[in-house]
């Protein structure tokens, strides 16, 4: 019953029915959802956890730190407390709801079902069949594909969603796939993705389209396959891209408009981060920016930053965003250091691969920094931590020996052992005995402290850097 309600919330939270469902329009169904979901865990679990307990991975303590850092840095710790807690409730419920391979995967599964959901009822708007009410959005943005949700009501969140699907579905039914996966459902799936994308008309989303397509063709792969991957992508994908919708607005960003207005909000960031250690406070910045409209000049215009790293750099400062890129490195550290036993766990890695490296980069175009989608992700990193390290547990555990029983029966004796096969009594050759499996990562260590602080110091330089040069 709990994994029901981890793809329960996850259907919810993509497809937010609450926007344009009658009967749910306007409901607040956020507490229901934690009580239940809390309740069936504590009262009913239908499948025990492989690594019981709270705070047993990485990933838990990053959670925990960014929940107590927020309430205490925030100008109202009470409503930063109200606000942020059921974040972190819903990655402690998926975590502890993802306990077994079987379910992983089938909830990587319903997070692809998501998107080509959200992709099929935006590509249906022109032809009619509208059930979000996003005409009017699609409208708005001049014909760019937008769906009537509070999460995709504007063309770039809608794309930087749907995008993720096509890489995803590729590794779901074609990747070692059956034949009804590799041609049917994955070109349904990827096609309807695609179609989307393109009608969104993102110059955002086509970047990370075909930087986490290409991820799937390099990563993990063969020598000679990554080689071909790279060329074609710095050949036939930089041309292609050429050819879709606005791409050649690339060209010429400091004359663009809306990146004009980005640039002035990531300014005025960039001096509350620099001023402030702890930024302005959980959902404290906002952009109010100039804008002169020929010889009329417009005061304080509310401007987003769009981009997570940007938003979370103002409102909590360089620690805050600190803690936000250690969850990234936590849930990276985890899929580089894991060795899949079978077909299915690679998959696993290899989707939540995909989907870290498509947030990381969508992180500079878009605002979600303080949506469910990290903290899900994450949880799912964090999953596939315990199931992992639950397994090297088990391993380490001895089986009750029927030996003692045995040496009861004969007084006392030991047991008599006997050789199955010839053996040399000594050797000199290093290989005759197995390497023990190294434990797998469990504590953040030196290195990992580094590499956050590294990370986080990359993101305010690649920021100053834009500033200067764009």
């Amino acid at each position: 019953m709990e994994f029901v309600l981890a793809v329960f919330f996850l259907l919810f939270y993509f497809l937010r029915p609450q926007d344009w469902m009658p009967g749910l329009i306007g409901l607040t169904l956020i507490k229901p959802i934690i009580a239940v979901w809390l309740g069936v865990l504590l009262a009913n679990r239908s499948l025990a956890s492989p690594l019981p307990g709270v705070l047993r991975t990485p990933h838990d303590w990053v959670m925990l730190t960014y929940l107590v850092y927020v309430v205490f840095t925030a100008p109202n710790s009470m409503s930063s407390l109200t606000g942020f807690l059921p974040l972190v409730a819903f990655y402690a419920l998926t975590v502890q709801s993802l306990n077994s391979w079987q379910r992983l995967l089938s909830y990587l599964r319903w997070w692809t079902i998501a998107l080509v959901i959200l992709a099929l009822m935006a590509v249906l708007i022109p032809y009619g069949i509208d059930i979000t009410g996003g005409k009017g959005y699609t409208e708005r943005f001049v014909g760019r594909l937008s769906l009537g949700t509070w999460l995709h009501n504007n063309p770039n969140a809608l794309a930087h969603s749907a995008v993720v699907a096509i890489p995803v579905s590729y590794l779901l039914f074609f990747w070692r796939g059956t034949s009804l996966g590799k041609w049917l459902l994955f070109p349904l799936c990827a096609g309807l993705a695609y179609w989307c994308v393109y009608q969104t008309e993102s110059k955002g989303a086509f970047l990370v389209g075909g930087i986490i397509l290409v991820s799937v063709f390099v990563i993990g792969r063969p020598k000679y396959v990554q080689i071909g991957a790279l060329v074609v992508a710095l050949t036939l994908g930089v041309g292609a891209l050429n050819f879709l919708p606005r791409m050649s607005q690339m060209g010429d960003l400091s004359s663009d408009e809306g990146v004009q207005g980005r640039l002035l909000a990531w300014d005025m960031a960039r001096g509350i981060s620099k001023t402030r250690a702890t930024g302005a406070g959980w959902q404290e910045f906002v952009a109010l920016i100039d804008w002169k409209e020929g010889n009329t000049t417009i005061h304080d215009i509310p401007k987003a930053t769009h981009s997570s790293y940007v938003q979370v750099g103002a409102d909590l400062g360089r620690y805050g965003l600190l803690i936000y890129v250690a969850g990234l490195w936590c849930a990276l550290h985890t899929l580089l250091r894991f060795r899949p036993a079978d077909d299915d766990q690679d998959r696993c890695r290899r989707i939540l691969g995909v989907l870290l490296l498509a947030t990381a980069v969508s992180g500079w175009m878009i605002n979600r920094q303080y949506h469910a989608e990290y903290f899900l992700l994450i949880a799912a990193v964090a999953a596939l931590h315990r199931l992992r390290k639950g397994e090297e547990l088990a391993k380490e555990t001895p089986d009750p020996s029927p030996e003692a029983d045995v040496a009861n029966l004969s007084g006392g004796l030991p047991p008599l052992r006997v050789a199955s096969a010839q053996t040399p009594a000594f050797s000199t050759r290093k290989d005759d005995a197995e390497a023990p499996e190294k434990p797998f990562w469990n504590r953040l260590g030196v290195i990992d402290v580094v590499a956050c602080i590294a990370l986080t110091s990359l993101v305010f330089w690649v920021w100053d850097y834009i500033l200067i040069n764009i």
